[in-house]
Protein backbone atom coordinates (compact mmCIF):
# COMPACT_ATOMS: atom_id res chain seq x y z
CA UNK A 1 0.00 0.00 0.00
CA UNK A 2 1.53 3.61 -1.12
CA UNK A 3 1.81 6.06 0.97
CA UNK A 4 -0.54 8.36 -0.93
CA UNK A 5 -3.12 5.52 -0.71
CA UNK A 6 -2.91 5.53 3.18
CA UNK A 7 -3.16 9.13 3.41
CA UNK A 8 -6.01 9.28 1.50
CA UNK A 9 -7.35 6.67 3.35
CA UNK A 10 -6.83 8.69 6.48
CA UNK A 11 -8.39 11.65 5.36
CA UNK A 12 -11.46 9.65 4.61
CA UNK A 13 -11.53 8.39 8.30
CA UNK A 14 -11.34 12.35 9.27
CA UNK A 15 -13.99 13.17 7.26
CA UNK A 16 -16.19 10.22 8.23
CA UNK A 17 -15.10 10.92 12.05
CA UNK A 18 -16.18 14.77 11.07
CA UNK A 19 -19.40 13.89 10.07
CA UNK A 20 -20.34 11.66 12.42
CA UNK A 21 -19.51 14.48 15.37
CA UNK A 22 -22.23 16.64 13.15
CA UNK A 23 -24.43 14.49 13.28
CA UNK A 24 -24.20 13.88 17.14
CA UNK A 25 -23.90 16.88 18.01
CA UNK A 26 -27.32 17.60 15.66
CA UNK A 27 -29.21 14.64 17.36
CA UNK A 28 -28.27 16.03 20.63
CA UNK A 29 -29.64 19.54 19.97
CA UNK A 30 -32.83 18.20 18.52
CA UNK A 31 -33.37 16.07 21.43
CA UNK A 32 -32.68 19.01 23.80
CA UNK A 33 -34.93 20.76 21.72
CA UNK A 34 -37.33 17.48 21.89
CA UNK A 35 -36.77 18.11 25.91
CA UNK A 36 -37.50 21.60 25.86
CA UNK A 37 -40.81 21.24 23.92
CA UNK A 38 -41.86 18.20 26.29
CA UNK A 39 -40.96 20.49 29.10
CA UNK A 40 -42.91 23.30 28.11
CA UNK A 41 -45.95 20.72 27.14
CA UNK A 42 -45.71 19.41 30.30
CA UNK A 43 -45.50 22.32 32.12
CA UNK A 44 -48.68 24.12 30.16
CA UNK A 45 -50.75 21.12 29.98
CA UNK A 46 -49.99 20.99 34.18
CA UNK A 47 -51.02 24.45 34.27
CA UNK A 48 -54.19 24.12 32.02
CA UNK A 49 -55.00 20.90 34.24
CA UNK A 50 -54.82 22.82 37.68
CA UNK A 51 -56.52 25.74 36.05
CA UNK A 52 -59.64 23.42 34.83
CA UNK A 53 -59.27 21.28 38.53
CA UNK A 54 -59.65 24.46 40.25
CA UNK A 55 -62.61 25.55 37.72
CA UNK A 56 -64.16 22.76 38.71
CA UNK A 57 -63.80 23.32 42.33
CA UNK A 58 -65.47 26.44 41.64
CA UNK A 59 -68.04 24.97 39.39
CA UNK A 60 -69.08 22.69 42.20
CA UNK A 61 -68.81 25.14 44.52
CA UNK A 62 -71.31 26.98 42.96
CA UNK A 63 -73.29 24.06 42.30
CA UNK A 64 -73.74 23.32 46.14
CA UNK A 65 -74.83 26.58 46.75
CA UNK A 66 -77.46 26.95 44.15
CA UNK A 67 -78.32 23.65 45.25
CA UNK A 68 -78.92 25.09 48.62
CA UNK A 69 -80.68 28.12 47.74
CA UNK A 70 -83.02 26.01 46.05
CA UNK A 71 -83.83 23.79 49.05
CA UNK A 72 -84.05 27.20 51.72
CA UNK A 73 -86.79 28.57 48.64
CA UNK A 74 -88.79 25.56 48.67
CA UNK A 75 -88.70 25.40 52.45
CA UNK A 76 -89.59 29.14 52.81
CA UNK A 77 -92.66 28.24 50.30
CA UNK A 78 -93.84 25.67 52.41
CA UNK A 79 -93.49 27.74 55.43
CA UNK A 80 -95.74 30.64 53.30
CA UNK A 81 -98.33 28.03 51.74
CA UNK A 82 -98.73 26.64 55.07
CA UNK A 83 -99.36 29.95 56.90
CA UNK A 84 -101.61 31.45 53.66
CA UNK A 85 -104.27 28.26 54.47
CA UNK A 86 -103.77 29.31 57.78
CA UNK A 87 -105.08 32.85 57.00
CA UNK A 88 -108.04 31.56 54.70
CA UNK A 89 -109.29 29.12 56.96
CA UNK A 90 -109.80 32.05 59.47
CA UNK A 91 -110.86 34.30 57.33
CA UNK A 92 -113.88 31.57 56.22
CA UNK A 93 -114.57 31.34 59.37
CA UNK A 94 -114.45 35.22 60.30
CA UNK A 95 -116.45 35.81 57.32
CA UNK A 96 -118.76 32.74 58.34
CA UNK A 97 -119.09 34.04 61.62
CA UNK A 98 -120.15 37.95 60.52
CA UNK A 99 -122.70 36.31 58.25
CA UNK A 100 -123.86 34.42 61.09
CA UNK A 101 -124.15 37.42 63.16
CA UNK A 102 -125.39 39.85 61.20
CA UNK A 103 -128.47 37.05 60.19
CA UNK A 104 -129.28 37.37 63.78
CA UNK A 105 -129.24 40.95 63.63
CA UNK A 106 -131.83 40.89 60.68
CA UNK A 107 -133.69 38.36 62.64
CA UNK A 108 -135.01 36.35 60.04
CA UNK A 109 -134.62 32.82 62.16
CA UNK A 110 -132.26 31.77 59.87
CA UNK A 111 -128.81 32.22 62.39
CA UNK A 112 -128.19 29.45 64.96
CA UNK A 113 -125.06 29.99 67.07
CA UNK A 114 -122.13 31.79 66.21
CA UNK A 115 -118.56 31.74 66.88
CA UNK A 116 -117.09 35.81 67.53
CA UNK A 117 -115.10 37.44 64.88
CA UNK A 118 -111.24 36.13 64.61
CA UNK A 119 -112.35 32.87 66.87
CA UNK A 120 -111.86 29.63 65.45
CA UNK A 121 -114.93 27.33 65.28
CA UNK A 122 -114.53 23.00 66.28
CA UNK A 123 -116.64 20.29 67.65
CA UNK A 124 -119.08 22.88 69.26
CA UNK A 125 -116.49 24.99 70.68
CA UNK A 126 -115.14 28.73 69.78
CA UNK A 127 -110.99 29.09 70.12
CA UNK A 128 -108.81 32.13 70.39
CA UNK A 129 -105.29 31.73 69.56
CA UNK A 130 -102.79 34.80 70.82
CA UNK A 131 -99.88 36.56 68.82
CA UNK A 132 -98.44 37.49 72.01
CA UNK A 133 -97.16 36.48 75.21
CA UNK A 134 -98.95 37.16 79.08
CA UNK A 135 -97.90 35.25 82.17
CA UNK A 136 -100.72 32.70 83.09
CA UNK A 137 -102.65 34.31 85.48
CA UNK A 138 -103.07 37.79 82.78
CA UNK A 139 -104.08 35.08 79.85
CA UNK A 140 -106.52 33.32 82.75
CA UNK A 141 -107.64 36.95 82.89
CA UNK A 142 -107.80 38.06 79.51
CA UNK A 143 -110.28 34.70 78.41
CA UNK A 144 -112.26 35.75 81.41
CA UNK A 145 -113.12 38.93 80.37
CA UNK A 146 -113.87 37.61 76.93
CA UNK A 147 -116.60 34.92 78.46
CA UNK A 148 -114.43 31.94 77.98
CA UNK A 149 -111.56 30.33 79.72
CA UNK A 150 -108.16 29.05 78.78
CA UNK A 151 -108.03 25.99 76.83
CA UNK A 152 -109.35 22.79 78.10
CA UNK A 153 -108.62 19.41 76.64
CA UNK A 154 -110.58 16.73 76.56
CA UNK A 155 -109.32 14.51 73.44
CA UNK A 156 -106.63 13.38 71.49
CA UNK A 157 -109.04 14.46 68.73
CA UNK A 158 -108.93 18.37 70.48
CA UNK A 159 -105.05 18.12 71.43
CA UNK A 160 -104.09 17.75 67.64
CA UNK A 161 -106.71 20.31 66.42
CA UNK A 162 -104.94 23.21 68.85
CA UNK A 163 -101.17 22.03 67.96
CA UNK A 164 -102.36 22.81 63.69
CA UNK A 165 -103.11 26.25 65.58
CA UNK A 166 -100.32 27.06 68.01
CA UNK A 167 -97.26 25.26 65.71
CA UNK A 168 -94.17 24.87 67.80
CA UNK A 169 -94.84 27.82 70.38
CA UNK A 170 -95.00 27.21 74.32
CA UNK A 171 -98.82 28.22 75.30
CA UNK A 172 -100.35 28.22 78.07
CA UNK A 173 -104.03 26.14 79.21
CA UNK A 174 -106.57 26.04 81.55
CA UNK A 175 -104.62 23.62 83.65
CA UNK A 176 -102.79 24.73 87.11
CA UNK A 177 -102.14 23.32 90.57
CA UNK A 178 -101.41 26.41 92.91
CA UNK A 179 -102.74 23.75 95.45
CA UNK A 180 -100.67 21.46 95.00
CA UNK A 181 -103.53 19.22 92.90
CA UNK A 182 -103.84 20.03 88.90
CA UNK A 183 -107.60 21.14 88.23
CA UNK A 184 -108.88 22.65 85.13
CA UNK A 185 -110.25 26.18 85.11
CA UNK A 186 -113.67 24.78 84.16
CA UNK A 187 -114.14 22.35 87.14
CA UNK A 188 -113.24 19.33 84.16
CA UNK A 189 -111.89 16.00 86.28
CA UNK A 190 -108.37 16.16 85.53
CA UNK A 191 -107.54 12.58 87.09
CA UNK A 192 -110.93 10.92 84.57
CA UNK A 193 -109.84 12.90 81.77
CA UNK A 194 -107.21 13.40 78.80
CA UNK A 195 -103.56 13.89 79.51
CA UNK A 196 -100.87 14.07 77.14
CA UNK A 197 -97.69 14.86 79.60
CA UNK A 198 -94.15 14.56 78.46
CA UNK A 199 -92.14 11.80 79.66
CA UNK A 200 -91.09 12.51 83.90
CA UNK A 201 -93.88 15.50 83.92
CA UNK A 202 -94.98 17.58 85.48
CA UNK A 203 -92.17 17.31 87.95
CA UNK A 204 -92.45 21.08 89.79
CA UNK A 205 -88.86 21.75 88.84
CA UNK A 206 -87.43 24.89 91.35
CA UNK A 207 -83.89 24.59 89.74
CA UNK A 208 -85.01 27.39 87.39
CA UNK A 209 -83.78 29.81 90.02
CA UNK A 210 -87.17 32.23 89.62
CA UNK A 211 -88.64 31.67 92.88
CA UNK A 212 -91.37 28.73 93.84
CA UNK A 213 -92.10 25.55 91.48
CA UNK A 214 -93.87 25.34 88.53
CA UNK A 215 -97.77 25.44 88.75
CA UNK A 216 -99.09 26.15 85.68
CA UNK A 217 -99.23 23.48 82.42
CA UNK A 218 -98.40 24.49 78.64
CA UNK A 219 -97.99 22.84 75.37
CA UNK A 220 -94.36 22.71 74.41
CA UNK A 221 -92.63 23.13 71.04
CA UNK A 222 -93.91 18.85 70.30
CA UNK A 223 -97.59 19.52 71.54
CA UNK A 224 -96.87 17.63 74.62
CA UNK A 225 -97.88 19.10 78.25
CA UNK A 226 -95.14 20.72 80.45
CA UNK A 227 -95.46 22.11 83.92
CA UNK A 228 -93.78 25.46 84.04
CA UNK A 229 -93.18 28.81 86.03
CA UNK A 230 -96.49 30.68 85.82
CA UNK A 231 -94.85 34.25 85.35
CA UNK A 232 -93.67 33.23 81.87
CA UNK A 233 -94.94 35.11 78.65
CA UNK A 234 -95.73 32.42 77.18
CA UNK A 235 -98.93 32.63 74.04
CA UNK A 236 -102.28 31.28 75.29
CA UNK A 237 -105.06 29.60 74.11
CA UNK A 238 -109.09 30.66 75.20
CA UNK A 239 -112.70 28.42 74.43
CA UNK A 240 -115.86 29.06 75.02
CA UNK A 241 -118.98 27.18 74.25
CA UNK A 242 -120.33 28.00 70.68
CA UNK A 243 -123.88 29.88 71.65
CA UNK A 244 -126.15 32.32 69.93
CA UNK A 245 -125.17 35.24 68.11
CA UNK A 246 -124.76 38.03 70.35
Amino acid sequence: MTKEYQDLQHLDNEESDHHQLRRDSQLQEELRALQETLNNFTSSTGAEVTALSSKGDSVGKKMKSLESEVEKLQQDLKEDHSSLLLHVKQFVSDLRSLSCQMAALQGNGSAGTCCPVNWVEHEGSCYWFSRTGKPWPEADRYCRLENAHLVVVTSREEQKFIEHHIGFLNTWMGLSDPDGVWKWVDGTDYEAGYQNWRPGQPDDWSGHGLGGGEDCAHFTNDGRWNDDMCQRPYRWVCETKLGPAA
